[in-house]
């Protein structure tokens, strides 16, 4: 039966009681909780959600959960309180819950999940305290690491900045994590594309590049996103004719948030006029793999290793990335490749998106463990993937549970091994 909208509770939280209407799509059923599928290679069947599976409550698990709390809020017979947004922002926003959702409410999860971040935000309800540490500080140094912006680019080295046009066919747009914490992946990107010619520049001048704004849109900051993307759409157009990417989470943020309407982006919120082609690295890979323009030589250290492929949910689930990534690193010679069950589409999070690594550090780490048991069950002797931030969370998970699996980004042995064929 369909709870009614309360007009009170719609007065105190407008933007998600404008939701209404579709939340009310959800039936209930529960198949969001599980990935499922039959093939005839294999049957999967899975859990899939992390906070439901960490937690181990209903209200945590899948959208099924999450929505059934925003039902009781909206229809006035629950409040929003900390026990609500606990639930909310206990969430990567990974969306294994709307691949596997069948009705009309799957597109509009994530929106709904974000937007009960904003009412919280609005009404001070809840907010972690880690999200908190850093949500004043991207405001002034553009940046959710506690860095100062001036040293956004000190781990390019200055010969190569000052090489660098002034306008390129494609912007390097690094992001943050690559830039104040996982720089070997910055370095290795650069490095590739110089390697293989590439027309690149990167927007260091001035004020430059700053954060695409996804730490800030997934945990319903809107108002900073807004700014940050302002920016960046100015900034980005004066320096290329393409955007290029090492980071999953700058991929969708640029290519869905900024240039589509509610619910595949934010559009609507940031109102900016951005149209610029967005690509991610593995995307050029495998363009240039199948034009025949590159080759990869066999890599000492790497030979006979068994690989396997984490899909970052930004990436893949967001956006349908899948296949490059693997073209890219079925392409390296002289190693095993080895896929895991819930892969692709029915990928199991790395549990650092959506605000959790810092809101809720322990939970975060605990969804990398579950990864590297799965992929050490299959003998994996080394992981990749395609995100700074799947990188981060996945080798500090490896170091601090001692499971000694090695975390490289695709890019960072791309870089070692590509050879561009004449």
């Amino acid at each position: 039966m369909a709870l009614p909208l309360s007009k009170d509770v719609a007065r105190k939280y407008p933007e998600l009681a404008s939701l209404y209407d579709h939340l009310m799509m959800c039936t209930h059923c529960g198949n969001c909780r599980y990935f499922y599928e039959y093939r005839p290679d294999v049957n999967l069947s899975a859990p899939n959600c992390l906070s439901g599976e960490y937690f181990y409550f209903d209200s945590y698990t899948a959208s099924r959960g999450k929505n059934a709390v925003l039902k009781g809020v909206l229809s006035g017979r629950i409040p929003f309180d900390e026990k609500a947004a606990h639930v909310i922002f206990a969430c990567t926003t990974c969306m294994a819950c709307r691949e596997m959702c069948e009705t009309d409410v799957k597109d509009w999860l994530n929106r709904l999940f974000e937007t009960a971040r904003r009412e919280a935000w609005k009404n001070n309800i809840g907010i972690p305290a880690g999200i908190k540490k850093w949500s004043e500080h991207i405001k002034v140094e553009h940046n959710p690491y506690l860095e100062k912006h001036a040293d956004r680019f000190a781990w390019l080295p200055a010969d190569i900045r000052n090489s660098l046009p002034k306008k390129a066919e494609y912007v390097y747009f690094v992001g943050c994590t690559a830039s104040y914490r996982q720089k070997n992946i910055a370095l290795a990107t650069v490095e590739l594309f110089r390697k293989l010619g590439i027309d690149f520049t990167i927007a260091v001048d001035g004020d430059g590049e700053w954060c695409c704004g996804s730490p800030a849109l997934r945990t319903g900051q809107w108002d900073t996103a807004k700014e940050l993307a302002e920016h960046n759409a100015q900034v980005l157009d004066k320096y290329g004719d393409k955007v290029i990417t090492t980071c999953a989470g700058c991929f969708r943020t640029l290519i869905q948030d900024y240039q589509k309407e509610a619910p595949e982006g934010y559009k609507d919120v940031l109102g900016i006029d951005f149209n610029m082609p967005v690509i991610h690295t593995m995307q050029l890979l495998a363009e240039l793999i199948d034009k025949g323009e590159v080759e990869f030589q066999e890599l000492p250290e790497f030979a006979g290793k068994v690989f396997v492929y984490h899909d970052p949910c930004h990436l893949g689930r967001h956006v349908g990335v899948y296949d490059e990534p693997r073209k890219v690193l079925n392409s390296f010679k002289g190693i095993k490749v080895v896929e895991a069950e819930r892969s692709r589409q029915w990928s199991w999070c790395c549990g650092a998106g959506g605000g959790v690594r810092s809101g809720f550090p322990d939970f975060s780490l605990w969804a990398s463990k579950v990864r590297l048991e799965e992929f050490k069950e299959l003998g994996a002797e080394i992981v990749t993937s395609a995100c700074p931030f799947c990188w981060r969370n996945l080798d500090d998970a490896s170091k601090m549970f001692s499971f000694n699996l090695p975390v490289y980004d695709l890019a960072e042995i791309a870089a070692k091994a590509v050879v561009k064929k004449k």
